[in-house]
């Protein structure tokens, strides 16, 4: 015969919080006459989007990801580009900065996905993806699109609401286009 004793549970009861809420958007811009290859050049240059992202003058290489042969050269030298990386891009006019970790960097598709892991501006979990996407934008078919898409836990601090990121990245994402078309022209 088995004998159970029940003795009472001691300790908190931890009531379950509830999960953040979570934005989700898309932005794209056109390049007209750019070809989507030379495009990619520039935006999958993980370390160099103080050239071509609108508000941001400091890029740099905080962190390199676990061993691999692919590099960017840059005024620094050789700069491995690989899943794990960590830059340090920041805005010295705002003062606003992040860090953010390269998640995957498929050049066959044009499509880098990163995360950002650290903060000045509010953000919890955030995570985007940046595609160059060819696009029959003129009469040639040369012409591409930069598509930048997001999803992030709910901004906290105060101005932001999704409706506000999302127009601050269709800015960003604009600049960007125009800032890639101007190196490309070189």
């Amino acid at each position: 015969m088995e004998i159970s004793e029940e003795r009472p549970q001691r300790g908190w009861a931890v009531a379950a919080a509830a999960p953040p809420e979570q934005w989700r958007g898309a932005v794209e811009a056109a390049l007209p006459g750019t070809p989507a290859g030379a495009a990619w050049a520039h935006v999958a240059s993980f370390f160099s989007a103080h050239h071509y992202l609108p508000g941001i003058d400091v890029c740099e290489r905080v962190a390199d990801g676990p061993g691999s042969e692919e590099e960017e050269d840059d005024d620094d030298g050789p700069q491995l580009i690989i899943p794990g990386c960590i830059r340090h891009v920041a805005s010295r006019a705002t003062g606003l900065w992040a860090r953010e970790e390269l998640l995957e960097a498929d050049h066959a598709a044009r499509r880098l996905r990163y995360a950002v892991v650290a903060s000045n501006m509010g953000f919890g979990r955030y995570v985007a993806t940046l595609r160059v996407l060819d696009g029959d934008l003129d009469v040639d078919g040369d012409g591409c699109r930069i598509a930048w898409a997001f999803e992030c836990d709910a901004v906290q601090g105060e101005g932001w609401s999704e409706a506000a990121l999302v127009a601050r990245l269709g800015a960003s994402v604009q600049g960007m286009a125009e800032r890639v078309q101007r190196l490309v022209a070189r």
